[in-house]
């Protein structure tokens, strides 16, 4: 069985259009640098950010942020995160401050269900994607 990674990127996409494949395209560009920013980071509680992507076949049914499942054998916290339909000028960045919004919610939900987990690990990882 492979480890649980600390964070992880992943991406729903529902359908093929100008603005999806730039998503998708700046998203997979992203997983590639989060793997590089988590080398050497050890958390408490593990991050899957996944963002979802309208598409010509499907399109979330939620604007923002929310909190997904949380797989308690490997501390495991789903974030689910709709980005917008057209894509910005600077997806990267938006990309980023979903990041950072995905851990504010981390946050959020730690606190909701009186849980301790450190999220300085998590922070720091998003810290390194700014730089």
């Amino acid at each position: 069985m492979e480890k649980t990674k600390t964070f992880s990127i992943g991406v729903i996409v529902g359908g093929l259009t100008r603005d999806s494949k730039s998503w998708e395209e700046h998203i997979v560009a992203l997983m590639n640098d989060v793997k590089q920013a988590r080398e050497g980071i050890a958390s408490d509680l593990n991050l899957n950010v996944e963002f979802q992507v309208t598409g010509h076949l499907l399109a979330p049914d939620f604007e923002g942020v929310r909190t997904g499942a949380f797989r308690k054998k490997d501390s495991l916290l789903k974030i689910q995160v709709a980005v917008p339909a057209m894509a910005s000028d600077s997806p990267r960045d938006d990309l980023i401050d979903f990041l950072w919004k995905a851990v504010d919610e981390a946050e959020a939900w730690t606190i909701r269900r009186k849980l301790k987990f450190d999220l300085t690990p998590l922070r720091e990882i998003v810290a390194r994607l700014e730089s």
